[in-house]
């Protein structure tokens, strides 16, 4: 029967020389466009929201991986899979977020969203967005403030209220002027 001659195997089906840290790196440079924006729109603050996060995703990730994971043999500080949470956090926080809320986001995201499932791959939902959440329910006050967007120190104008100038030119007529 044409049935015994097909394997049923676990993923993946298709192999390629493409590794874990190697994607990694590939998304943290498709990243980084909008890190340079975010820098120009939101300033120093962008780059320090997200030099806090990656540096707090990477010191608990390696926390875990000492703490409850000493069995393994693979470290997974090497996948870069903890710099890509920490900037994926940092792209959804105001820049100007207290450090210290930076941190416990950071926290949720890898120890509770990420390595008590197992690692990567493992977790149901994302890291980052799970911290998100977290931070949200947690300080809303404090995640749904955000800066006003400022071009390299510049402040951006985005509507003017006020009298047109066909409107400054009937009154004008009006009053005789």
């Amino acid at each position: 029967m044409a049935l015994n001659r097909l394997t049923v195997s676990m993923s993946p089906h298709a192999y390629g020389n493409d590794s874990v840290r190697k994607i990694m790196l590939w998304v943290i440079i498709a990243m980084l466009p909008a890190f340079i924006v975010s820098a120009v729109f939101f300033g120093i603050d962008a780059i320090r929201v997200n030099l806090i996060a990656i540096a707090a995703c990477i010191f608990f990730e390696w926390t875990m991986q000492k703490l409850f994971f000493k069995e393994r043999k693979t470290n997974s500080i090497g996948d870069l899979s903890a710099v890509v949470t920490g900037m994926l956090l940092a792209f959804n926080l105001p820049s100007n977020l207290p450090w210290w809320i930076i941190i416990i986001g950071a926290f949720v995201a890898i120890a509770i969203a990420k390595m008590s499932f197992g690692g990567l791959g493992n977790n149901p939902f994302n890291p980052a967005l799970v911290g998100r959440v977290f931070l949200l329910i947690s300080f809303p006050v404090q995640m749904t403030s955000w800066p006003k967007i400022q071009v390299l120190n510049f402040a951006l104008t985005d509507a003017e209220t006020g009298a047109t100038p066909l409107a400054i030119v009937k009154e004008g007529l009006k009053s005789g002027q």
